[in-house]
Formats: structure tokens, sequence, C-alpha cells
């Protein structure tokens, strides 16, 4: 799972948001080139997808603002129409330049493209996805469990107004309670809510007790 960031005006009127909104990577959306640059300032992106023309912005200078901070994001910019200028400085700066009607199925081969890139982007620890059917409790409510990894979770909870900023969750049969922090969250396309945590937890043993259980799961990466 990658995390991507999407940079447009209006999320409704996005190629990209309309792409991913359903896709399993981590999709964050900023509307403008500067809450661009504040969102930039918190994550570091394995992917950043911008409309070149945001406003009285270009999307071109986020790319090459990060490059100092960002080495390893790439990088993707759609324009309404094709223009060389851009789409030559785009090169220079290493971004993907898109310009024109892009298709769903174009826009996805780019993202593929650059995500598998030297290998993918690089995951800290390696995720799991349990073969079977596995549910923890968390905040009270049961949630299915998408995949998980020694920094964290993935889970799908059943429709909610509010996600709490922090909360405790366990496995039936399981030892051991766990504290976690949503890092995103979105509704799916049947109304659940598929959320990304990371653990919390500073005490060794606890910590041990969380890979523990990751060990004991059986899936694949």
């Amino acid at each position: 799972m990658a995390q991507i960031l999407v940079v447009a005006m209006r999320a409704d009127t996005s190629p990209a948001m309309m792409l991913l909104r359903d896709s399993g990577h981590e999709v964050l959306f900023s509307p403008g080139f500067e809450p661009a640059i504040r969102k930039l300032d918190q994550v570091s992106p394995d992917l950043l997808i911008s409309d070149v023309r945001l406003g009285g912005f270009n999307g071109l200078h986020l790319v090459i603002r990060s490059q100092s901070t960002r080495p390893k994001m790439r990088s993707i910019l759609l324009d309404r129409v094709h223009d060389p200028v851009v789409a030559q400085d785009a090169e220079r700066h290493g971004a993907t330049y898109i310009g024109g009607t892009v298709t769903q199925q174009a826009l996805s081969e780019q993202i593929a493209k650059l995500l598998n890139e030297a290998g993918g982007p690089q995951r800290r620890w390696p995720r799991k996805q349990p073969l079977k059917g596995l549910v923890f409790h968390v905040a009270r409510r049961s949630a299915r469990v998408i995949d998980i990894s020694y920094g964290g979770i993935r889970l799908e909870l059943p429709p909610a107004e509010t996600i709490p900023a922090k909360f405790r969750m366990a496995i039936p049969g399981f030892e051991g309670v766990f504290r976690a922090k949503p890092v995103w969250s979105r509704y799916t396309s049947v109304g659940s809510i598929s959320c990304g945590a990371e653990l919390l937890e500073a005490n060794p043993q606890i910590v041990a007790q969380w890979r523990q259980l990751v060990d004991s799961i059986h899936g694949g990466a």
C-alpha cells in the first residue's frame, strides 16, 4: 500500500481522486497549492499527483519545492491541455506530465509504473493480509482486519460519525490490549469506513506482544 497525495482545486473533479477512491492505497487530498505545502510538511507520500493549474499557482512548483526534502517521491502532473513548455519543465524536474484528456486506464498505468519503479515504495515493515477473516474489537465496535504489520494496521469498520483520535484495540482470544492512532480514514463504496492506524505503544513488553500477534497471523504480503 502506497501513500498518494492528490492536489486539485476540487476533489470531485479530479480524475486521480475518482480513480483512487476505492483503491487499496492511502489517498490524501489537498484542495490547492498552499494546503498541499502544509500537508507536505507533515507527510512523505510515495507519489504526488497534482493539477498543473491551481488557481494562481502552478503544480510544478510543488515538485520543485519537494525535491530536496522528498527526493524519493515520484510525481505526476495533470493538465487540461498539452503545454509543451510545461511538459519540458516537468521532464527536467523528473515529473511525469500528462496533458489533455486522460483516460482512467492511462492514469492507472502511470501510477502503477511509478510505484513499481525501483521495487516500488519501500516499506519499513511488510504487511500481512489474513487468509481468513480476522476481527478486532476497536472502540467498542467489531472491525475487520484488511492488513497488519509491526507498525500498524488497516481496518474496515462499520459506519460512524467520527473515529476517535486514539483508540484501544484487542483481538478475541489473544492476551493484550493495544493503543493506536488513526492516520487516515475514508468511506468505502459500500458505506463502511476504511482506516489506517499506527501503533502507539512504547512499552517493549506490549510491543513484543503486538509483534507476536502479527507473527501468528497466516497471510500474504
